[in-house]
């Protein structure tokens, strides 16, 4: 029989041509990238050469890719005075990705000091008490190595006497470039007449910048300042405080009919009257920073709705951008998990994220986060009677936009 000489199979065509075909192209590379889902990701993408590089790092790319994937905070810092300790508590997120997993895991997040705010990747903790005023330093739990820069001394009060009410915060602006990005906030009042002082480091030193005076009936004794560009946007009431119960406990809650805002550029303040028909209590709002300064965000929760208002600075008006039932969420949560409480129990909103993409809740010792966009719903904490009460809950998020590798011919010529 005649042997048959076995042919060798056809070797598949070459996969580089199509792939170069591909990643040859800008614009289709663009769109690979831009459907990555974490900042990590861009920075991996960053380090294959200098051509993708430049795609990941241009704004226009970057403004696309955080609108497309809203940031997830890997956890957050819970002041709740436990027993235990009167230090905070940070919790990582459950259930997180992989990829945000393995951040956490190498961030180290414990601190011993308290909090005055969370912001970008960063935490700012007092780290002693001076003769006048507060010393306070910048943490990095990402880079737990990192020296960590002091915030010089705060200045002293401008003190009025007899003083009504007074409220201190320290805000970060971010974009500022000059190494000492903040803000010293300083409200004081007698007798409804509100005084508004922001000081400004100039040359590590304390300098006032500007002073502003209005009236008002109240302010909330925790205003929650918001700085978005060059303005500080603050919940108002134009009512006296009115006495509410919540969870059996009664307290005096002022009834909220705008927001005061401190123009940094012309020193000026001035009022944001609130949607029409819209009225509520300073317990049941918060205000969130768009992420590309056009103006701020109005959370108001009542009866378990959830509406989202955005203030358009260009404009002045409002626009109602999102409405949540949560009814029907928190139905679902109790039948899964028991412990999260009844429909008697209280739902309280903490704290919100930039462009109002999520928001934390209390309800009874529970902690619940809304993703907004993904309309999920679930408990990431539940506090024990080791607790005396919650305080703030500060959450961390990662570093935006990502801090990407520098291109080898710079190195090369920083190291020359």
């Amino acid at each position: 029989m005649e042997s048959k000489r076995l042919r060798s199979p056809t070797p598949p065509p070459a996969a580089s041509h199509g792939e170069s075909k591909v990643l040859g192209d800008d614009n289709l590379l663009r769109e690979i990238i831009v459907r990555l889902a974490f900042p990590t990701d861009l920075v991996r993408t960053a380090l294959v050469c200098k051509r993708w590089l430049s795609h990941a790092s241009e704004p226009a790319f970057l403004r696309r890719f955080r609108k497309l994937h809203p940031l997830r905070p890997l956890g957050f810092y819970i002041d709740t005075r436990s027993a235990d300790t009167a230090s905070p508590r940070f919790v990582e997120m459950p259930a997180q990705p992989p990829e945000l997993a393995a951040v956490c895991r190498r961030a180290s997040f414990d601190l011993d000091s308290f909090i005055w705010d969370c912001w970008n990747g960063s935490v700012l903790i007092i780290s002693q008490q001076g003769d006048n005023g507060l010393t306070s330093l910048v943490y990095s739990p990402l880079c737990p190595s990192r020296s960590m820069p002091v915030v010089p001394e705060l200045p002293q009060l401008d003190h009025i006497s007899p003083a009504n009410y007074t409220f201190e915060k320290l805000l970060f602006r971010e974009g500022d470039d000059n190494g000492m990005p903040y803000l010293w906030l300083l409200l004081q009042s007698i007798n409804h007449v509100y005084t508004v002082h922001v000081y400004m480091l100039q040359d590590g030193v304390w300098s006032k910048h500007t002073s502003a005076t209005t009236e008002f009936p109240h302010l909330p004794s925790e205003p929650k300042p918001l700085l978005i560009n060059s303005k500080i946007y603050m919940t108002a009431a134009l009512s006296l405080p009115n006495v509410v119960i919540v969870d059996n406990t009664s307290f005096r809650a002022a009834v909220l009919s705008g927001i005061l805002v401190m123009d940094l550029k012309d020193s000026s303040l001035f009022t944001i009257q609130l949607p029409e028909g819209v009225e509520f209590l300073d317990i049941d709002v918060l205000l969130a920073k768009a992420d590309d300064d056009s103006g701020v965000y109005l959370i108001q929760l009542k009866d378990l709705k959830l509406r989202i208002w955005l203030h358009s600075s260009s404009t002045g008006n409002w626009l109602l951008v999102d409405t949540i039932c949560l009814r029907e969420m928190l139905a679902a949560l109790t039948a899964s998990d028991h412990t999260v409480g009844g429909e008697h129990t209280v739902l309280r909103m903490k704290e919100a994220g930039d462009n109002a993409e999520f928001v934390f809740f209390q309800m009874g010792p529970s902690i619940l986060y809304l993703d907004i966009k993904c309309r999920e719903l679930r408990k990431v904490y539940a506090m024990t009677e080791h607790h005396q009460f919650l305080g703030h809950i500060y959450p961390f998020m990662m570093v935006w936009p990502p801090t990407f590798p520098a291109p080898k011919d710079d190195l090369a010529r920083n190291a020359s």
